[in-house]
């Protein structure tokens, strides 16, 4: 499927190519120097993408993506169980969510309502009633030995962020993995696991496709 913003096109030229620079881009996509030169700068402050200067070269920077690549991914399951080993899953968790943090970084540092108004390549927005839905498009750490352990270090993240407790609902048949904000923020620590374990009663996630779409929405 072609990705429908010019942001996914570049992320998307990154992770097949090692570098390119704006003048490249501006050639492939046939835009202009500027819009270009936005979505990278933005990029770079979301610390998805990485500059340098050419040699040389005062101002014309090349550009990557700091993503891992395929290849690398393989290594990835096999650190997390050493950490594992080493201090057990308390340990895991804090190092997951430190990873999650710095992996998430600017592009959350908005209002939800802000946020709902972007075009994400990390995740899509939906407003209900009783606050906000966040369905992931990928997820930060792929093929992971405990996928489960990676969503609540994302959902500490999200609550520390929102200020607000960030529940998690994963559903496996569709692939598609759920974050619910309520809209109400909660500073007490008992009144905060109270209204979640409400809410979790009482509310059912919307299933959303990897493309942003709504099979349901109660």
């Amino acid at each position: 499927m072609m990705p429908s913003s010019l942001r996914e096109r570049i992320l998307e030229y990154l992770d097949q190519h090692k570098e390119v620079t704006t003048e490249q881009l501006q050639k492939i996509f046939g835009v202009s120097r500027r819009h270009i030169q936005r979505h990278l700068h933005q990029l770079v402050e979301e610390h998805r993408v990485s500059m340098t200067l050419l040699p040389g070269s005062h101002h014309t920077g090349v550009y990557q993506s700091v993503l891992p690549r395929d290849e690398e991914f393989h290594a990835i399951p096999q650190l997390l169980r050493a950490i594992e080993k080493v201090g057990g899953k308390d340990l895991l968790g804090k190092v997951l969510e430190q990873f999650t943090d710095q992996y998430y970084g600017h592009s959350i540092d908005q209002s939800l309502e802000a946020l709902s108004q972007e075009d994400s390549v990390l995740m899509d927005w939906k407003k209900s009633p009783n606050g906000w839905w966040i369905t992931m498009r990928q997820c930060p750490l792929p093929n992971t030995p405990d996928a489960e352990l990676v969503c609540q270090a994302e959902a500490r993240t999200f609550s520390k962020h929102f200020k607000a407790p960030a529940i998690h609902f994963s559903r496996a048949e569709t692939g598609v993995c759920q974050f619910f904000i309520p809209q109400k923020t909660v500073t007490d620590p008992s009144e905060s696991r109270a209204g979640m374990a409400k809410t979790q009663g009482r509310l059912s996630s919307p299933i959303a496709s990897r493309e942003g779409g709504t099979d349901t929405d109660e």
